[in-house]
């Protein structure tokens, strides 16, 4: 029986800050109709994946994501490794000296799942942080925008299979947003207590 068993996955990846607003929905090809008064489109997932700020927190993220990933794969090798040479070394030690590293071994495996469950909450910490940032900067331009253009409804791009280009907010939203939110800094959210 090993000291300690290690779970297939010790860490769950969490996904890059924001989709790109594809949608799974076949694209329907048809000429669009004619605007309808009052009735606007946008999109909030494509501003997200594809403004400045949201490419350039999506690259940090990445690399946040892979430096999180590098420390708790590191430990988990150690961890492993250690576990191997234990195993190795089992019928020279004494029942009581095996089993005490073998209990030394669970709980570094134990900190080491509390660690990776620490690091998930950080990096979804910090991805709501991103999107926080570049939304909280996107809003009065996106509510000018719905001003200017009379909008009675919005609705989500992503739901719609056609939409009248006219009746789309999000280019112009996104070109003020680049214009006034050309990058997103971000680092690993400290843990929540």
């Amino acid at each position: 029986m090993k000291p300690f068993a290690t779970s297939a996955v010790l860490w769950a990846l969490v996904p890059t800050l924001i989709g790109v607003g594809l949608s799974t929905k076949a694209q329907v090809v048809q000429a669009p109709g004619a605007p309808i008064a009052g009735l606007c489109v946008y999109s909030e997932s494509l501003l997200l994946g594809r403004s400045k700020a949201g490419i350039s927190a999506n690259q940090q993220l990445a690399q946040i994501q892979s430096s999180v990933n590098a420390e708790l794969s590191s430990a988990r090798d150690k961890l492993v490794a250690d576990n191997q040479a234990l195993e190795a070394r089992k019928s020279s030690l004494s029942a009581a000296d095996y089993d005490k590293q073998a209990a030394d071994l669970r709980a570094r495996a134990q900190s080491l799942e509390a660690l990776t469950r620490t690091r998930n909450d950080q990096l979804v910490h910090t991805r709501d942080a991103a999107i926080s940032q570049i939304s909280t900067r996107a809003l009065p331009v996106l509510n000018a925008s719905l001003t200017a253009h009379h909008c009675a409804i919005v609705v989500d791009r992503a739901s719609a299979y056609s939409v009248n280009p006219a009746m789309d907010l999000t280019g112009e939203v996104l070109q003020q947003v680049d214009a006034a939110l050309p990058s997103v800094s971000l680092s690993l959210a400290p843990p929540q207590s």
